[in-house]
């Protein structure tokens, strides 16, 4: 599932019309603020929710024609955070309606693809060029209907039978970046801050439907700390790489330590026979 989910997000970076937006969303007051007293481990944790987010809600809208909803999509990253760290708390959905979900939308992904591929005439016209033909289908998929988003409001939600395909939809997702932040916090061997992450994806999702709304980095800002982490999960899998290096070559050196004595016996057996024939003659 997991797989066929971020191929949806992945598909397309087209921006969708303006048009499609929601025009009634009311400006919300983030939860949590980056300023002056922010660290950069909090940075980093909203940078990676703006880079996780924000691509994810625009993309699907054109690959489904309707965007994800913010709230649900917010309340998966919360469940799945609280699901990693203790195990009797579980998730909104179960694994099984998981997969309903993830086959019934990669169906509507997969007209929506066809709807906008070139005819014959047209895709001979591109020659085998696999660029054209993906800016073709591109161009076409921007075109599409998209549904007008549902209002924000930063409240907590709850799935119940009356809850949409598509609020449900944006719960797992919400649960796969959530999942995706922990695996950065694994590779990192260390815990980022989940508020600043949840932040980082709401601001880009509001930044999709409102390009007024600006995040709340500066790119230059996200390019900074993003370098900054780069160099420093270089330093620490370097520092890996030694450690296991050492290891290795510490086990090595036992090996031969424990093989040195178990050699000096089979020699001495095999010359015991030779002296002893010596001493007979």
């Amino acid at each position: 599932m997991k797989k066929r989910i971020i191929a949806l997000v992945a598909a397309s970076l087209a921006i969708v019309a303006c048009d499609s937006l929601n025009t009634t969303q009311k400006p919300l007051e983030p939860k949590v603020r980056v300023d002056a007293s922010t660290t950069d481990d909090q940075k980093f944790s909203y940078m990676l929710g703006v880079q996780f987010g924000g691509p994810s809600f625009r993309n699907i809208a054109i690959q489904l024609g309707e965007y994800f909803d913010v709230d649900y999509l917010a309340q998966g990253v919360v469940d799945n955070a609280k699901a990693l760290k203790d195990t009797n708390f579980k998730v909104q959905m179960p694994m099984d309606s998981m997969k309903v979900l993830d086959s019934r939308f990669a169906e509507v992904s997969a007209e929506r693809t066809k709807l906008a591929r070139p005819d014959s005439a047209t895709e001979m016209s591109f020659k085998g060029d696999i660029m054209k033909l993906r800016a073709y289908v591109d161009s076409v998929m921007n075109t599409l209907p998209v549904k007008r988003p549902a209002v924000v409001t930063y409240g907590e939600v709850k799935l119940s039978g009356k809850s949409t395909d598509m609020q449900k939809y944006s719960y797992v997702m919400g649960t796969q970046l959530q999942t995706m932040f922990h695996g950065v916090e694994k590779q990192f061997d260390q815990d980022f801050d989940g508020d600043f992450f949840l932040q980082g994806v709401r601001d880009a999702c509001m930044n999709v439907l409102d390009t007024n709304f600006a995040v709340q980095m500066s790119n230059d800002s996200i390019k900074a700390i993003n370098d900054r982490y780069v160099a420093k999960i270089r330093e620490l899998m370097q520092k890996k790489r030694e450690e296991l290096m050492k290891q290795q070559a510490e086990a090595a050196a036992a090996q031969d330590s424990t093989n040195a004595p178990k050699d000096s016996a089979k020699t001495a057996e095999t010359k015991a026979p030779a002296e002893a024939a010596a001493d007979k003659k």
